[in-house]
């Protein structure tokens, strides 16, 4: 077998960067502060160590990401929930921020991953207002559900409230279409992703600024990052039925209520998809799940051939 390479493992808090190295030991603390990242840049510098592990931590892990990128480290950034698989595999059930490092680090020397697209703060501001565009409609719908049954002097406030939000989310549309435009490529992309039916104008920035993966990777991965790749569930002589699981979560929001309107309330290649299973006896959610699933294949498709939806995808 061959040896893991060396690694750091870094588990990211809002205040403290931990540090653990495997093979070997070693541990280390700094703040998360831009002093705190040059000082871990040297102590990874003095060993020598070529790869540091990430996990995606809200946002805390991009400034030491991008110090250690500009460094000259490679960088891994991984699932959390594929670490702590992995922690629980190996029998470790014990849980604070230096034993976190310990098993980033492990895991890091241990695994390969897809190379990180470069960094792009641009982007990443993107998708800070997309997220909290989600959060101030899903507070809408809320707020709005709740004014169906209440006291009238209630329902005025939720009604009042409800406004208020409906006008700061138009707010975030506007800055949202702002930087769309001043990006040239990723306006670009976002047209012709609305070429697609179902795609809207919010829809095809989600998928473009959440999944910048899409036209970059086979049909395969890309179903699978966006949690709609069925996975088998097959023991000895027993076949289970397949099921689709994880994924991103606002990009699999967004694609569904897409395929939705383009199954349901739009002409052309997914309705009829949509329409042969169900005439094949499919139950509606697992004939969206199939069509979510070809309609971000074909999209994913569509964009690696710099080509629009008119223009039939394989």
């Amino acid at each position: 077998m061959p040896e893991p390479e060396r690694a750091v493992g870094i588990d990211c808090g809002k205040d403290f960067l931990d540090v653990g190295v495997f093979p070997g030991a070693g541990q280390h603390r700094v703040a998360n502060t831009p002093e705190g990242h040059q000082e871990l840049v040297a102590w990874i510098a003095e060993r020598a160590i070529g790869v540091a592990g990430l996990e995606a931590s809200g946002g805390y892990e991009r400034p030491i990401r991008n110090a250690l990128r500009a460094a000259g480290v490679s960088v891994r950034v991984f699932d959390p929930a594929r670490v702590r698989h992995f922690a629980k595999a190996k029998g470790r059930r014990a849980k604070n921020d230096r034993l976190d490092a310990a098993v980033i680090a492990e895991f890091t020397a241990t695994q390969t991953a897809e190379p990180l697209l470069p960094a792009d703060p641009a982007r990443e501001e993107l998708a800070g207002l997309i997220k909290a565009r989600r959060l101030l409609v899903d507070k809408r719908a809320d707020l709005g559900k709740g004014s169906l049954h209440a006291p009238a002097a209630a329902r005025e406030a939720l009604t009042n409230a409800v406004e208020h939000l409906a006008r700061e989310i138009a707010t975030l549309d506007a800055a949202i279409a702002q930087a769309t435009k001043a990006l040239s490529s990723l306006s670009k992309t976002v047209q012709n992703l609305q070429t697609a039916p179902g795609i809207g104008p919010v829809t095809a920035v989600t998928l473009a600024v959440l999944l910048p993966e899409l036209g970059r990777i086979s049909g395969e991965k890309i179903a699978a990052l966006v949690g709609v790749a069925p996975f088998d569930r097959d023991s000895g002589t027993l076949r289970g039925q397949r099921h689709i699981a994880g994924g991103r979560a606002d990009v699999h929001r967004a694609l569904y209520l897409a395929t939705l309107s383009a199954a349901t309330h739009a002409k052309g290649v997914i309705a009829d998809f949509y329409q042969g299973l169900i005439g094949r006896g499919k139950p509606p959610k697992v004939a969206l799940a199939a069509c979510m699933r070809k309609l971000i294949v074909r999209l994913n498709a569509m964009l690696a051939k710099g080509a629009n939806w008119e223009a039939k995808p394989a």
